[in-house]
């Protein structure tokens, strides 16, 4: 039996386990590396030759690698060109679509009455500015697309601000402003396989900046029935059946700040005894079946 994970790094050590967890199954791993893939059009379905042999007829999609627009959008479309060939994508490229875009899934969380912060997103570096004065000159700037705290930025500062905006302004960025709510210097992270959570962790840091990859410590988490509630909606409304849920805490309760689609398990797999790869790998063959 053949399965096959998309990814643009198959030395990936995440993939490397979820590899091993296929073949404790039987499974033989295919790769599928967007960046090293020509597509033909008009050869006789050349392109859709390399599914054939997958059974169940899908994949497990552990990110498509791209950082230019361009490219971005050529990878969305590979993912929906397997779609037409009825191979099922865990996550589906509708998914990625809405959870990789920190603009949609604000939309999204925003019309199903998931609290979120507010935030402002505009092209025009003077509508930025004034953004930030109507979020009370105190935002974080996020890039559209990206993860792991890369490129976020704290604007507290208006003569501060002023530069970072007008500076971006000159490379034509978008801008994502979003209200900065104090949160402790801590937030939680769910792990969600449809209408289920698996696991979650405080991620604590000395800074507000929360995230692993920016330096913070995942401790263990007590979660909450409004918690697992909240968590396993938003997965639901991104339509991320594989889904890592970002949620902050405040004097105000709780609110949603992002669902990743691609979600990490390294750090995870730390603060519990739950067999992550496992569990991902289990419903993914499960839901894959069906």
């Amino acid at each position: 039996m053949e399965s096959m994970i998309i990814t643009p790094n198959s030395k990936d050590p995440e993939v490397q386990i979820l590899s091993t967890e296929f073949e404790k199954r039987g499974f033989k791993v295919q790769y599928f590396i967007p960046s090293t893939i020509k597509v033909g059009v008009g050869f006789q379905r050349s392109f859709y030759k390399q599914f054939e042999s997958l059974k169940p007829k899908a994949a497990l999609v552990r990110g498509f690698g791209a950082a230019v627009t361009q490219k971005i959008f050529f990878r969305l479309d590979i993912l929906r060109a397997i779609e037409e060939y009825d191979v099922k994508l865990i996550n589906s490229r509708e998914a990625l679509e809405i959870a990789s875009d920190k603009f949609l899934t604000s939309v999204f969380l925003e019309n199903y009455n998931i609290p979120t912060p507010k935030t402002i997103i505009c092209e025009d570096p003077h509508k930025a500015l004034e953004a930030f004065d109507e979020l009370g000159g105190d935002c974080v700037l996020k890039p559209l697309y990206g993860s792991k705290g890369i490129g976020i930025i704290r604007l507290n500062d208006r003569s501060f601000a002023e530069n970072v905006i007008y500076s971006l302004g000159q490379i034509n960025q978008v801008f994502y402003l979003q209200e900065f709510v104090e949160h402790y210097n801590r937030d939680i992270r769910i792990l969600v396989l449809r209408d289920k959570v698996i696991a979650g962790m405080y991620r604590v840091s000395d800074s507000w900046k929360t995230n692993i990859y920016a330096g913070a410590k995942a401790e263990p988490i007590e979660i909450s029935n409004e918690m697992e509630r909240l968590a396993i909606n938003a997965a639901k409304i991104t339509k991320t059946e594989i889904a890592g849920v970002d949620i902050i805490e405040s004097e105000n309760g709780l609110s949603v700040l992002e669902v990743n689609s691609i979600p990490g398990f390294t750090a995870l797999q730390k603060v519990t005894d739950i067999n992550i790869a496992s569990e991902i790998i289990d419903y993914f063959l499960k839901s894959a079946s069906n």
